[in-house]
């Protein structure tokens, strides 16, 4: 994947509209709803054992563990950086405003619009920071996921990715 193949993604994905629909990718696991973080007694393997993936800004990469940015800093791209994550996260945050809302983010009392949509800010930034490096990985692959509608939501601690 590309910068300028990153942004055209980002144009046009139609954001978390499958969700709950089936979706084949190898080294991934999906789950049919969040019902077992609706404060109920549901049991999930999936929940019981799933790190969420970051989603805010502040939050540590939990996949390249600011290797990425120490790799920045090696090549001399500290400013470039900084520069393509702002357009990028910009980008992101004005494809998303097309979203509205999905009844599969709501389990319970709780409703994980905000958490999907900053993943996705989090997840396209640091696939904006894999091509620059040149180590296109596990975001970029994650922005196809949410390309084709569904949220990579977690990661199971085999690094499994979770798929809603």
């Amino acid at each position: 994947m590309t910068s300028q193949e990153l942004e055209s993604l980002i144009e046009e994905i139609d954001w978390f509209q499958n969700l709950g629909t089936p979706i084949a990718i190898t080294g991934a696991v999906q789950i049919p709803n969040l019902a077992p973080w609706a404060d109920s007694p549901i049991a999930s393997d999936v929940a019981d054992n799933m790190d969420w993936l970051p989603s805010s800004h502040h939050e540590v990469d939990p996949i390249h563990n600011g290797l990425l940015r120490k790799r920045a800093g090696e090549m001399s791209k500290e400013a470039e950086i900084r520069k393509r994550n702002l357009k990028i996260y910009k980008k992101t945050q004005l494809s998303l405003r097309r979203f509205g809302d999905h009844s599969l983010l709501r389990a319970g009392p709780h409703h994980f619009k905000g958490a999907a949509c900053g993943a996705a800010l989090f997840a396209a930034r640091h696939a904006s920071f894999e091509i620059l490096v040149d180590e296109v990985g596990f975001w970029c692959t994650a922005m196809n996921i949410y390309a084709s509608g569904h949220w990579p939501c977690g990661i199971l601690p085999d690094t499994t990715l979770v798929i809603l």
